[in-house]
């Protein structure tokens, strides 16, 4: 009885293997175990969706490429079969897995545990044609314990199918969306290059569109801080005035524009001299551990401290998990654990104890405390990014950052929260009120294992010593001033914001009711392709780097304000990835999302029609006047596509 465990890559495949019984030996693309038990694999994604011209009429004229021609004619494209092909760089493993599943009882679906890792496995058992039983192993980290636990716990594989039908309509929603669309506003605006439409790519590009214009449309407004300086015996402190609502001067964001007015203020109060302590407020507060990391707040950190990329994180993090099992599954959007591997925290801390980086901080935690994070009611389908007490290899310089930052999150789980008194005094001078507000550690707590300061989480106004005051106790005004200041631009993208925007797309819509259903359920993207839409957007030219800001060319900007807002809108493809979660919890038929994506580019081709897109000199792509590969089967061959369509995303 031989039982096939088919990985969705190499390193998944061995990282199984070494875990089954004995003796194990290698063979062509694939280990044979003891019990039975044979592990081979794929390299990602190793069938593809048809490009279009597979299902255009063969009288369509070959361009220069020897491929068919975009025509107008030709839109929509919708195929009555979605037909798969294999990747031409995946024969060697299709052979492989072939021969192998001819000898097998029973298949192990070994995807990496989301939907794409389902239906990868997936789609080579349906294009293989195999009807036998199948089982899954869903695998967050790769260390010992996990795998071993996984291998105990196998299910059946059709307990999965949702996640494999929400990946199925990502990916023709991909296709049908992108190149139809592409095609259409090509067409029509000839002479303009490849102009690339997606999903997620396009309202991606408009939000840094949008932030790059605001920023050059920016005007600066001076406004104005009055200020008095009061002494308790030796111990002096500024306050700031507080604005009265109606008082002269006040733009609609109560700040003083008027500097004569400031002056004003600033001089009554230092003509009288005397200020009566209208409030005192002093107490200590505390401040938990940040929750662990999802790839996106890793992303986010590494880029501010690193300057990484968000694609470079998100390789370092793969690397980590795979080839070093040194950390969980990095492709979550969840920031919890499982309050039952609470049990394992001791083994984990254990290890990093050998560290010598790590050693002398595991040596103040508190193996007993139970954080926040611990809460299995908030756990998605995979957990928050942890490491796994193991390492296999050497390090480089990049993922050791990625990995330290991934090591300090988990350890400020077992330190106490960061204590610091909070200090409130408010004055009244001159018939005006003036705070002052203060913040001094008392105790580092986890803040100790990122040596960070109180300043690195407080106001820029925020000063230490302020004195104990009583209320009513008057003070003395030594002295009084005006701040001129200006308002600021908002600040360029960077990958880590840009992926914190499009991960929390709620805050760039105005509509109320989009906004709050869009806190509650969506983003733009997901933590597995948010990179990837950055890395795009450069490939096409649409954006540059310039250090570490992301900034959008004249082509990304004619691009987005050439096309219709449903294109560009967030909320669409945002509500997109909300029936997409929905087809995966079984709450929607697959095949429904599928018609509505259709009649959704019926409508978008009418428009495209009559849209006029001036990029000038376009970036020009590959497959510019018809793109695609010779199909290697027949038009009319059986199959559901429901391989990658990356490129218009």
């Amino acid at each position: 009885m031989i039982q096939l465990y088919i990985a969705e890559k190499p390193s998944l495949g061995k990282g199984i293997a070494q875990y089954l019984p004995g003796p194990h030996k290698s063979g062509n693309g694939h280990i044979v175990c003891g019990g039975g038990n044979v592990v081979t694999w794929a390299r990602g994604h190793i069938f593809e969706q048809a490009d279009p011209e597979f299902y255009t009429p063969d009288d369509v004229p070959l361009n220069s490429k020897g491929t068919k021609r975009w025509r107008l004619q030709d839109l929509p494209i919708f195929p009555e079969q979605w037909i798969k092909l294999p990747k031409a760089d995946a024969r060697a493993e299709i052979k492989v897995i072939r021969d192998l599943l001819k000898q097998a009882d029973t298949v192990v679906n070994a995807g990496d545990p989301d939907r794409e890792g389902q239906l990868l496995v997936d789609e080579i058992l349906e294009e293989m044609g195999w009807k036998g039983p199948t089982k899954r192993i869903w695998l967050a980290a790769l260390d010992e314990q996990s795998v071993r636990k996984a291998l105990a716990t196998l299910k059946d594989n059709a307990e999965y199918r949702n996640l494999s039908a929400a990946a199925e309509a990502r990916s023709r929603a991909d296709w049908l969306v992108g190149m139809n669309l592409t095609r259409a506003f090509t067409l029509v605006n000839a002479g303009s290059g490849v102009l690339s439409i997606g999903r997620v790519q396009t309202p991606t590009l408009a939000l840094i569109v949008r932030r790059d214009e605001a920023i050059e449309q920016f005007k600066a407004k001076d406004f104005f801080v009055p200020r008095i300086q009061a002494a308790k015996g030796q111990t002096s402190f500024w306050s700031a005035w507080v604005p009265v609502e109606g008082a002269p001067g006040l733009d609609e964001e109560s700040r003083l524009t008027n500097r004569s007015v400031a002056d004003t203020i600033a001089a009554a109060a230092r003509s009288v001299g005397k200020a009566v302590v209208e409030d005192f407020q002093s107490r200590e507060q505390k401040q938990s551990a940040p929750l662990g990391f999802s790839l996106s707040e890793l992303q986010k950190a590494c880029s501010a401290k690193f300057g990484m990329s968000a694609q470079q994180v998100l390789d370092c993090a793969q690397a980590l998990y795979e080839e070093h099992k040194a950390a969980s599954y990095p492709r979550t959007d969840c920031r919890y654990l499982p309050e039952e591997q609470f049990a394992e925290s001791g083994r984990v801390l254990s290890a990093l104890a050998k560290h010598p980086a790590y050693g002398p901080l595991v040596a103040k935690a508190d193996p007993r405390l139970k954080s926040a994070i611990w809460d299995t009611g908030k756990v998605t389908a995979h957990h928050a990014i942890i490491p796994t007490g193991e390492m296999e290899g050497t390090l480089g310089e990049a993922r050791q950052k990625v990995y330290d930052l991934i090591v300090r999150s988990y350890l400020a789980q077992f330190y106490p929260p960061y204590v610091y008194r909070a200090t409130k005094i408010v004055l009244v001078c001159a018939t005006q009120r003036w705070q002052a507000n203060g913040k001094v550690p008392v105790s580092a707590g986890w803040k100790a294992i990122y040596a960070l300061s109180a300043s690195e989480d407080g106001d820029e106004d925020d000063q230490q010593g302020l004195p104990v005051v009583l209320k009513g106790d008057e003070l003395q005004v030594v002295a009084s001033d005006v701040q001129a200041k200006q308002t600021k631009p908002p600040k360029r993208f960077t990958d880590g914001t840009l992926i914190e925007a499009m991960s929390s797309i709620h805050k760039y819509v105005e509509d109320p009711e989009a906004k709050k259903k869009l806190k509650e359920t969506s983003g733009l993207g997901t933590e597995a392709t948010r990179a990837s839409m950055i890395e795009k957007l450069l490939k096409y030219g649409f954006i540059e780097r310039r250090s570490k800001a992301l900034q959008s060319t004249s082509i990304g900007r004619a691009l987005v304000n050439g096309l219709p807002k449903v294109l560009t809108d967030p909320v669409t493809t945002a509500q997109w990835e909300e029936v997409l979660s929905a087809i995966a919890d079984g709450r929607v038929q697959a095949d429904i999302f599928e018609q509505k994506q259709q009649s959704f580019v019926e409508v978008l081709i009418q428009v495209a029609q009559k849209t006029r897109i001036n990029v000038g000199a376009a970036r020009p792509a590959s497959g510019a006047g018809g793109s695609g590969k010779t199909p290697a089967r027949s038009k009319k061959g059986k199959g559901k596509g429901n391989g990658q369509s990356a490129a218009h995303r």
